[in-house]
């Protein structure tokens, strides 16, 4: 799980407002995996599986169908686990409150920003991503998730400007 965090981050950094749609199927594969332990036990081990890739996979196929839509969808889900990693880190939980607050934010931001809220919000997450690959000090790791939040923000308003032309 750990590299396909670091692969998510690193695409979420640089590229998260060009792949939308992966950003969202990454948002909802994240949350279902974090949720697939709350599965019942009777049910076969390959049936997680199938849980964390269906919700990935509806969740990707949203931004293809309708744009608009597919920016609130990939604000609700990316500010819900945003939040819900933020007051619950690592636990198989999902705890409700701090999701619901961040999904209803996260949504709204997302359908009134559109492409700026998208490429902050996917600077975040793929910063935290790649910093959590490290064991380095607080300090260290503040300083380092905002270097490459800098440098993840700057490169998507870079393609952005170079598609406007």
């Amino acid at each position: 799980m750990i590299t396909v965090r670091a692969i998510l981050g690193g695409i979420f950094l640089f590229l998260g407002r060009e792949l939308n749609f992966l950003f969202a199927g990454g948002m909802a594969a994240l949350l279902a995996y974090r949720l697939a332990p709350l599965l019942p036990d009777t049910w076969p081990t390959w049936a997680d599986y199938v849980f964390i890739f269906g919700l990935g996979l509806i969740a990707a196929a949203t931004p293809s169908m309708n744009e608009r839509f597919g920016y609130v969808v990939s604000g609700f889900l990316g500010g819900g686990y945003f939040m819900a990693e933020y007051y619950a880190p690592g636990v198989a939980s999902l705890p409700i409150l701090p999701f619901l607050v961040g999904s209803v934010l996260g949504g709204v931001v997302m359908g009134v920003f559109t492409d700026w809220a998208l490429m902050v919000l996917s600077s975040i997450l793929g910063a935290v991503y790649v910093v959590d690959l490290f064991q380095l000090s607080p300090d260290m790791k503040m300083m380092l998730s905002g270097g490459l939040f800098l440098a993840g923000a700057l490169t998507q308003v870079i393609i952005r400007r170079m598609q406007q032309q």
